[in-house]
């Protein structure tokens, strides 16, 4: 069985934009092959999270999962210069960092652009809709899609409920002098399809500890139900060669995998025959689940 799984995606949607990146390819090899797909790890060295043909995307670097309902890029620290009331960025100075959090999260981008011009930076941020794990996550790359790795994180202290550690902020160096494009993940509004989604049960998200692998499409429906979502179509097929997008299949299928597209709606993966319980049990324990 192959691994080119750009093709996969593909299959199921004539613009799949620029392919997947290396998170997507864990989850389809977890729920496609025969063997264990390596763990990823979150940091920025990973790779790029972009729009894809399902829109999957696995958090590939360092993750921002701050509320975006309670504003958790707000900060309390002393503004760094003048700041214009209806400013919609807040940035401060500390230890040679800008340190630059969103206090208006529907603003135009323009507006953050702005800000960070008159400090003198040529960086570009945008606000883009993500699934409940991914809200807060953010992306810095250079004009050649490369990760910008002088860009920190501020991380909340004590225990995270999201992926990653639940950054409160962005640090960009004083003086940088590339150009850079930063994405920011926030809530989605309802009927607005995802940018950025994951598993429907990475940590965050809301399969997360169900166990659901391999029971019927009937009995997910079901469980989904229970959690606010309902399936919007299916992907079938026993190899990345085969799959393929349907609108339904039999509710005696097993389900093997899902996303979220949209707020209270999956796509699941499933098939007439159930995944090796193995590979279920690896993926359970790689997850954090007992």
């Amino acid at each position: 069985m192959t691994h080119d799984l750009d093709r996969v995606v593909a299959a199921i949607a004539p613009d799949p934009g620029p392919g997947l990146v290396p998170g997507a390819h864990d989850l389809m090899r977890e729920i496609m092959d025969s063997s264990p797909a390596p763990a990823l790890q979150p940091t920025v060295e990973s790779g790029r999270r972009r729009r894809m043909g399902w829109r999957i995307a696995v958090p590939a670097v360092a993750v921002l999962a701050a509320s975006v309902t309670v504003l958790g890029w707000t900060s309390a620290l002393p503004v760094f210069g003048p700041e214009p009331v209806a400013a919609a960025l807040h940035i401060t100075q500390e230890d040679g960092y800008y340190v630059i959090q969103v206090k208006d999260l529907r603003a135009d981008p323009a507006e953050y652009q702005a800000q960070l011009k008159a400090l003198g930076l040529d960086v570009s941020l945008r606000l883009v809709p993500a699934t409940p794990g991914l809200v807060g996550e953010l992306m810095a790359t250079s004009p050649s899609n490369e990760v910008i790795k002088e860009f920190k994180t501020i991380d909340r202290l004590g225990p995270c409920d999201k992926l990653g550690s639940c950054p409160t902020g962005l640090k960009i160096p004083v003086g940088y002098k590339g150009t850079a494009s930063v994405d920011l993940n926030r809530e989605a509004e309802p009927g607005e399809e995802y940018f950025a989604s994951t598993s429907f049960d990475a940590k965050g998200e809301p399969m997360h500890c169900v166990p659901y692998v391999n029971k019927k499409v009937g009995e997910v429906r079901t469980i989904l139900a229970g959690r606010g979502l309902s399936i919007l179509g299916f992907a079938t097929g026993d190899s990345p060669e085969t799959v393929k997008e349907v609108a339904t299949v039999p509710d005696s299928w097993h389900v093997t995998g899902g996303f979220l597209v949209m707020p209270g709606k999956a796509r699941v993966f499933a098939g007439p025959e159930p995944t090796a319980d193995h590979l279920v049990k690896m993926r359970w324990e790689k997850q954090g689940c007992s």
